[in-house]
């Protein structure tokens, strides 16, 4: 027996519903991100001491814009494949 053949848009669907939900994913990463409150105190001052403090799990503002530019390229992509996708020229005809 035989699959049946899919129709031929329902690929493309899937794969624009995907990239509108890694980019929606990605936004909302960023946002959380973004917003997520430096780890801060007091610390001692140790004078005899060669270490430096860095407080753990502080993202860095470029992280945040690199989330949130590739989650806007992905749904810019997505909204520029559905209007391209939407504006088809009729069948029989040749472009201009």
């Amino acid at each position: 027996m035989t699959a049946p053949a899919a129709r031929p848009g329902r690929s493309a669907r899937v794969v624009l519903v995907a990239l509108v939900v890694v980019g929606l994913a990605l936004l909302g990463t960023a946002a959380w991100v973004g917003n997520r409150p430096a780890p801060t105190g007091w610390f001692a001052y140790a004078p005899l001491s060669d270490t430096t403090y860095v407080p753990g799990g502080v993202s860095s503002p470029r992280t945040v814009a690199v989330l949130s530019a590739a989650g806007t390229l992905l749904l810019g992509g997505a909204a520029g494949f559905a209007v391209g996708r939407r504006s088809r020229p009729a069948a029989g005809t040749q472009p201009d």
